[in-house]
C-alpha cells in the first residue's frame, strides 16, 4: 500500500501556501472547486467546496480551503512526514511563525518533533 495523498483544512489559500510551499517546499499542483452536490455525496457537507493540491515526487496533499476562522477540533490526528534535514525544518518553522513542538526522548539523545500550522493541524517530522 502506498498513499496517494493526503486531505487537510485550511482557513485560506494564503495559509496553505505558507506551509506547504514556503516551508515544505512543495508545489501548488492546481486550485479546483467540488460542487455542493458532490460534496454532499463524500463528506455529508452541502457546501461548494475549493480546494489546493500540493505536491513533490513523494506525496500529495489536498487542502480543503474553509474561508473562515474555524480550526482543527481533533487533537489526536496528525501526518508523519520524513524528512532530511529536521533542524533546518524547525528552523525555518520558526522564521515561518508556525507552532514547533520539541519533546526530549527519554533514555536517548533525540526529541519528538511536532509542527501545528495556523489552522491547527498537526504534523509529526521524522
Amino acid at each position: 500500500m502506498k498513499i496517494e495523498h493526503f486531505a487537510v483544512s485550511s482557513n485560506s489559500e494564503e495559509d496553505s501556501d505558507r506551509f506547504f510551499i514556503e516551508l515544505l517546499d512543495m508545489k501548488k499542483e492546481r486550485v479546483f472547486v467540488v460542487s455542493d452536490d458532490l460534496m454532499d455525496q463524500f463528506f455529508g457537507v452541502k457546501k461548494e467546496q475549493k480546494i489546493v493540491r500540493y505536491s513533490n515526487d513523494k506525496v500529495s496533499v489536498e487542502a480543503f480551503i474553509t474561508e473562515d476562522d474555524s480550526s482543527a477540533m481533533d487533537k489526536f490526528t496528525h501526518t508523519c512526514l520524513i524528512i532530511e534535514d529536521r533542524e533546518k525544518l524547525v528552523e525555518k518553522a520558526k522564521q515561518l511563525l508556525f507552532e514547533v513542538i520539541k519533546v526530549p526522548r527519554k533514555n536517548s539523545e533525540g526529541f519528538y518533533l511536532f509542527l501545528k500550522d495556523k489552522f491547527g493541524n498537526i504534523y509529526e517530522i521524522k
